[in-house]
């Protein structure tokens, strides 16, 4: 009866197995649909800030991933008589490498873990480990798919298609950056996504402008199980903001995913940005759930 932790090698035959472990996760979990895109991020793939703990059959028992660019420590364990054992381990090792962190920023900081609203268990869990400071981060919409949907329509000359494979990675990771004003988006993350076992390249969408440059981009992901589309991320190049892209980016998704089967789509925004709120909101989506984070100082 032994526990094994190990890293995250970053390979396929992992992302099949949390995929699989995600399925049995409750609904109100976070990032179930769109971790593959967190899974790709560069400091994941850098081997000290994700494992996998297995039994001795080499059954996945828990996932757990420290998420630099969110602030956030994710965490996803297999129900059953271990469950108590994994999350004494998976707490074990995350407050060893946050102290890590810490030491080697030279100051501390608070960290940080996500829950819904609507799941107590896991703001239950974060209160017992210390987590007791709090903070609202985002505003999750819903937007029932059972409904008319509108078709899209774009300025003359503009395009909407799907992203071109990798060999269009830099040209996303440049558009991306431009959007969201970061430097953290880069050709190899973008890559990665593309080859993770949930992405559906009829969900990757982007706007070409009429000189041929990306104007606007939308990754969707879709849970067949749950039957539920989730838009991460969505942005449009400040060059072509105002012309009314990102509505048909989500037009065109809302599409894309009642043709796959879902039942409505999701999409999360920080509480503070009124304007993707408005946009969100012109399209049909409605305030469903607050995701609140509890933090924890680990240096005293």
């Amino acid at each position: 009866m032994t526990i094994t932790r190990r890293p995250y090698q970053g390979a396929q035959e992992d992302d099949a197995r949390i995929a699989h472990l995600l399925e049995g996760q409750p609904e109100a979990r976070r990032h179930l649909i769109d971790q593959p895109w967190k899974l790709s991020s560069p400091p994941i793939q850098g081997g000290k800030d994700a494992c996998l703990w297995e039994d001795e059959h080499g059954q996945v028992l828990a996932f757990a991933a420290w998420q630099l660019y969110w602030a956030t420590l994710d965490l996803f364990v297999r129900t059953g008589p271990r469950q108590q054992a994994v999350e004494d381990e998976i707490f074990a090792w995350a407050e060893k490498r946050f102290r890590e962190l810490d030491q080697e920023r030279g100051n501390p900081l608070p960290y940080w873990i996500e829950y819904r609203d609507d799941d107590p268990e896991r703001r239950q869990l974060a209160e017992a480990r210390g987590f007791l400071l709090d903070e609202d981060r985002y505003v999750q919409f819903h937007r029932p798919l059972n409904e008319p949907l509108p078709a899209p329509t774009l300025p003359d000359g503009f395009t909407l298609r799907s992203l071109a494979g990798e060999q269009e990675a830099g040209a996303y990771a440049e558009l991306h950056r431009a959007a969201f004003e970061s430097t953290s988006m880069t050709a190899e993350w973008r890559a990665r996504t593309l080859r993770m076992p949930q992405y559906r390249t009829d969900l990757d969408l982007v706007i070409a402008a009429p000189d041929g440059r990306l104007a606007g981009f939308l990754v969707g992901w879709y849970d067949p199980r749950r039957r539920i589309g989730q838009i991460e991320p969505m942005g449009v190049h400040p060059d072509f903001q105002g012309l009314g892209l990102s509505r048909a980016l989500l037009l065109a998704i809302f599409q894309r995913f009642h043709a796959a089967g879902a039942d409505y789509a999701l999409v999360e925004t920080n509480l503070e940005r009124d304007p993707a709120r408005h946009a969100y909101e012109a399209v049909g989506f409605r305030q469903a759930h607050i995701v609140r984070a509890k933090g924890k100082w680990i240096a005293n």
